[in-house]
């Protein structure tokens, strides 16, 4: 028989007990990323879910390694002082991924504000909603990718390349790249210098502004508007963004501004037409275009009295 002495012991171990579960139970919910009340749903062929809102404290390395693991779609809500290419870096994707999931970002990638809600892509590449007439193989050979890498990514649901799509849908291409077939804009015989791309000039030049804005798709192909030697190629800290300066080696230098990047480095020849950079809309911009300068001694010149007309 239990003596009364025991009967208080029992109590406390019993209470031990359950405390030590309740701290179980906390400690466990806290480690579990937040997601949709299904963990596992199964979508529907063709068709895609957004399958959680991601705050900006759970965009983190271990969210990318689940996703790695577990690939899906992600909504992410954009915050106060976000950018593209922040945003990109978050979830280990590049610009191009978030501007080529979110068509309202493909034509400027700073075009962004506070609530607006973004598809995040599992893997780099592109989010192609499906229009009549699509094969995989269309795709494929539009994106620059081999059919198996549509085929074969696990969220497209796909049984072979000669599965049916449906307009209206979307799929995930990986790895695929999008292309500006653009015109390449020509020297003109008498001319001094060419344009750098082919665009309408936005801003024109004056005393305040003593360059030519030239506005063209973002990621469009900017050129060596005169062969020369590259003496700067790189981040501007004047809110230039990506500058490029080339020496033409008779006093004369162009200045291409706010690129994406720059696909020449330092030291480097290059010839009239050779392709530099790529449309941006870095530093202080208020959208993809070239701000361009020609100067002679350093004194800034109307460009548009040494170009071809257009």
């Amino acid at each position: 028989m239990q003596s009364d002495a025991d009967t208080p012991t029992v109590g406390i171990l019993v209470r031990l007990t359950l405390i030590c579960f309740a701290v179980l139970l906390c400690w466990t919910a806290g480690t579990l990323p937040l997601r949709a009340n299904d963990p596992t749903p199964t979508p529907a062929p063709h068709t895609w879910e957004k399958w959680l809102e991601v705050e900006e404290e759970l965009a983190s390395p271990a969210l990318r390694r689940e996703l790695l693991t577990f690939p899906r779609i992600l909504t992410y809500i954009v915050q106060p002082g976000d950018t593209v290419s922040g945003i990109a870096s978050r979830f280990g994707l590049d610009i191009d991924t978030i501007r080529w999931s979110n068509p309202e970002l493909e034509r400027n990638p700073d075009y962004l504000r506070p609530g607006t809600a973004l598809t995040i892509l599992p893997v780099r590449g592109v989010y192609h909603p499906v229009a009549a007439g699509d094969t995989v193989e269309s795709i494929a050979r539009r994106y620059g990718v081999a059919v198996e890498d549509i085929v074969n990514y696990p969220l497209n649901h796909l049984d072979s390349a000669d599965s049916p799509l449906k307009a209206g849908t979307w799929l995930i291409v990986p790895h695929g790249t999008k292309r500006l077939a653009r015109p390449k804009p020509a020297p003109a015989a008498g001319y001094l210098f060419a344009w750098p791309i082919v665009g309408a000039v936005t801003q024109n030049y004056s005393a305040g502004h003593r360059a030519i804005d030239i506005g063209a798709p973002y990621g469009s192909q900017v050129y060596a508007s005169r062969a020369g030697v590259v003496v700067h190629a790189g981040w501007s800290e004047t809110g230039y963004g990506y500058t490029l300066i080339i020496d033409h080696g008779d006093g004369y230098r162009t200045l291409y501004s706010h690129l994406k990047g720059t696909w020449v480095s330092k030291g480097q020849k290059v010839a009239c037409g050779q392709l530099i950079g790529e449309v941006g809309s870095t530093g202080n911009s208020s959208g993809p275009h070239v701000h361009f300068e020609i100067r002679l001694n350093n004194a800034r010149l109307n460009p548009l009295e040494y170009l071809p007309p257009q």
